[in-house]
C-alpha cells in the first residue's frame, strides 16, 4: 500500500514539474511579446497543457482531496473541498482559453492585443504556480499525516489504483 502512495505522490510531483517548466515557458513568451512566438513551441503546449492539467486534478482528486480528511475535520474539509472543485474548474478553463490562444497566434490570426496575450498567459501561470505551491504544502501535511499513524481515506484511495 505504501509504495502504491508513494507511486501517486511521485506521478502528482511529475506533472506539478511538467506545469511549472510550462509556466516557465509561457513567462519567457509573454516576457518577450510581440516576438515571433515559436510554432513548435506552441505546438507542444496546446497538445498537452489541457491534458497534462487533466491528469493532475485527477491525481489530486484521488490523493489530496481525499487525503484532506486527515489533517481537517469535516467542516473544514467540506469548505476546502468545494473551493479546490471550483479552483481546478477555473483552472481548466484558463489553460483553454491559453491553448486556444496559442493556436490563433501559432496561425497569425490572434485578435488579442499584445497586452491581452501577455496578460492573460501572466494571469494563468501565475495562478498554476500558486496552485501547485499550495497542493505542495497540503501534500506535505498529508504525508506527515500519514507517517503519524493517518489511515482511512488515503489507503482506501491507494486501494482503487490496485484495482
Amino acid at each position: 500500500m505504501k509504495d502504491m502512495t508513494s507511486n501517486i505522490f511521485s506521478d502528482l510531483e511529475a506533472c506539478y514539474g511538467q506545469l511549472i517548466s510550462w509556466c516557465d515557458l509561457l513567462e519567457a513568451i509573454a516576457d518577450f511579446l510581440p516576438c515571433h512566438v515559436d510554432e513548435r513551441l506552441c505546438e507542444t503546449i496546446t497538445v498537452g497543457l489541457v491534458p497534462l492539467l487533466a491528469t493532475s486534478h485527477q491525481l489530486e482528486e484521488r490523493l489530496l482531496c481525499t487525503g484532506l480528511g486527515l489533517i481537517m475535520n469535516d467542516e473544514e474539509f467540506s469548505e476546502a473541498d468545494q473551493r479546490r472543485r471550483a479552483s481546478r474548474l477555473i483552472g481548466y478553463d484558463a489553460a483553454q482559453e491559453v491553448v486556444e490562444t496559442l493556436h490563433s497566434l501559432q496561425g497569425g490570426r490572434c485578435t488579442l492585443s499584445w497586452d491581452a496575450v501577455g496578460y492573460q498567459l501572466r494571469s494563468f501561470f501565475g495562478s498554476m504556480r500558486r496552485h501547485i505551491r499550495s497542493e505542495r504544502e497540503i501534500m506535505g501535511l498529508i504525508k506527515k499525516a500519514m507517517a503519524t499513524g493517518g489511515s482511512g481515506p488515503v489507503t482506501s484511495i491507494v486501494a482503487t489504483k490496485a484495482a
